[in-house]
């Protein structure tokens, strides 16, 4: 069994060129924060270089620059340091099945598939035990106290509140008298198209929200626009993932490719 004082946790962020690996977009950045219990034992940040260009989204996102990622190793090139702080550790992220279909991606192109037996994921961990409005990394943040962490990386900021919020959530849930283990599962390779599109979070929850969504949308030219839409369906085409939508701005049925989303917000009902 695993003691929660003095287990490993490798905690883990992935920064993206897009949003998914099936149609091409690789990982530019990740983070690990390794602790023991919650004594953090190291901290490593890494620019990868994604041989490809970010998406609009992404961009707005994480801020990274071609410049860098150009000059940063591949994945090849860190896969052994990644695998030495991964090992034997539980491995803790926010929506997990999002960030490790673009690690098993990866390690598909180095002909190597992927089993995490220790995962928790801290998005599946406040759904199945908190009744909250929103299940996203900042909102849960700010339900548990969890201060945002000061940093210029934005996978680094985010593993570090993954680590602070799933210690605060573990001690809310100290009166259940549940052992560690009863919330770890096993991550393995995930199959498409029968495991269907995994999203971001805060993308996911505003596209299957119900309410109208303010978007702002940058098209293939580059010009941005700003709409009011209602969506109707995610949907894999050909060449990427696109939200079917009824756009009130237009008065129109459209369809929006979801990397080139750079802004959304959900209409605030009024009471």
């Amino acid at each position: 069994m695993f003691d929660l004082s003095n287990a490993r946790f490798a905690f883990l962020d992935i920064e993206t060129t897009g949003l998914s690996p099936w149609f091409g977009d690789r990982i530019c950045q990740m983070a690990v924060v390794v602790t023991e219990g919650r004594r953090v034992k190291s901290t490593v940040d890494l620019l990868l270089n994604p041989g490809r260009s970010l998406s609009p989204a992404a961009f707005h996102v994480n801020g990274l620059h071609e410049s860098k990622l150009s000059a940063a190793p591949l994945f090849e090139d860190v896969a052994g340091q990644l695998e030495a702080l991964l090992n034997d550790a539980v491995i803790v992220c926010h929506n997990a099945k999002f960030d490790l279909q673009f690690l098993d991606n990866e390690y598909r192109k180095l002909n190597r598939t992927v089993e995490y037996p220790n995962l928790i994921d801290t998005l599946l961990l406040a759904r199945d035990n908190f009744d909250l409005e929103s299940y996203s990394l900042q909102f849960l943040a700010d339900a548990f106290h969890v201060p945002s962490s000061l940093q210029e990386s934005r996978a680094l900021a985010d593993a570090l509140t993954v680590k602070n919020l799933f210690f605060a959530m573990m001690d809310a849930l100290k009166p259940n008298g549940r052992p560690l283990d009863d919330y770890i599962g096993i991550y393995n390779s995930p199959a498409w198209p029968e495991e269907g599109v995994y999203l971001p979070t805060e993308l996911s929850e505003a596209i299957n929200s119900g309410r109208r969504l303010f978007i702002k949308y940058m098209d293939k030219d580059g010009g941005i626009s700003e709409r009011w839409i209602s969506p109707t369906e995610v949907m894999g085409l050909s060449d990427y993932i696109y939200l079917k939508a009824f756009c009130h701005t237009r008065n129109a049925e459209r369809t929006f490719r979801l990397d080139r989303i750079i802004e959304v917000a959900v209409e605030v009902k009024k009471e």
